[in-house]
C-alpha cells in the first residue's frame, strides 16, 4: 500500500543566493580590461588579491607624473621643431652638394691645368731635343718650299725619273702630232699647229 504524500511545501535543498549587482557592476563586465579586473577582485580559492592601481607609483614618489602630464599638450612647439628638423636636414643637403660640386669642379681644373703643363713641358723638351727634327722628312729627295732637289745621289736619280717621263711625253705628243692629223692645221679650230719641242734625252746619273 502506498503512502500518501504529506501536505505542505515541499523540504528546502540547497539554495544560490545570487548578490545583486549594481549599474556600475553591470556596464563594467562589458569591456574586457574591467572584466578581468573584477574577476580577479572577486576570486578567494587561494588567488593573489588584486590591488587597484599596483603599478601606478604614489604621488609622492619620484617617478609619480600626472595623467595631464604624460602627453603632449603643446603641438604647436612639436610642429615647429619637426618643421625646423626637417629645413636643417635639407640645409645640410643643399651644402653637401655644393661642397661635392666644388671639389668635383676644383678636381676637374686641377686636371686641365694638370694636361696644360703636361703638354708645355713635352713641346719644351721637343724643341731643346733636335732629335726630333730628323723625323721631319719628306717622303722625296725634294724641297717644297725652293722646288730645288736635294744634293747627293738620291736628288739626282729623282731628277733622271722625272725629266725621263717629261721626255716619254713629249715623244708621245710629237708622234700622235705626226702621225695624227697629217695637215699643219688644226682640223677642230683651224689655227696652225704649234709643233712639240722634244727636249734632250736625259743621262743616267752617276752611280
Amino acid at each position: 500500500m502506498m503512502q500518501a504524500p504529506p501536505f505542505g511545501p515541499p523540504p528546502l535543498g540547497h539554495v544560490v543566493n545570487v548578490v545583486p549587482q549594481r549599474r556600475k557592476e553591470r556596464l563594467a563586465q562589458v569591456y574586457r580590461e574591467d572584466l578581468e579586473k573584477y574577476r580577479l577582485r572577486g576570486r578567494k580559492e587561494g588567488f593573489f588579491h588584486y590591488e587597484e592601481g599596483g603599478v601606478t607609483p604614489p604621488q609622492e614618489s619620484i617617478g609619480y607624473i600626472s595623467e595631464a602630464d604624460r602627453f603632449i599638450t603643446d603641438i604647436a612647439a612639436v610642429n615647429k621643431v619637426e618643421a625646423d628638423a626637417a629645413f636643417a636636414k635639407r640645409q645640410a643637403m643643399y651644402q653637401n652638394r655644393r661642397l661635392n660640386n666644388a671639389f668635383q669642379e676644383e678636381e676637374r681644373w686641377r686636371t686641365i691645368e694638370m694636361r696644360h703643363q703636361i703638354e708645355h713641358q713635352r713641346l719644351e723638351d721637343t724643341r731643346h731635343d733636335v732629335s726630333y727634327a730628323r723625323s721631319n722628312k719628306t717622303s722625296m729627295p725634294y724641297n717644297p718650299i725652293n722646288l730645288r732637289y736635294d744634293h747627293g745621289i738620291d736628288g739626282e736619280r729623282l731628277r733622271y725619273s722625272d725629266e725621263s717621263m717629261r721626255y716619254r711625253g713629249a715623244l708621245r705628243a710629237e708622234h700622235l702630232q705626226r702621225r695624227g692629223a697629217g695637215t699643219p692645221f688644226d682640223p677642230i679650230t683651224g689655227t696652225p699647229v704649234v709643233p712639240v719641242r722634244v727636249p734632250e734625252r736625259p743621262s743616267l746619273p752617276p752611280i
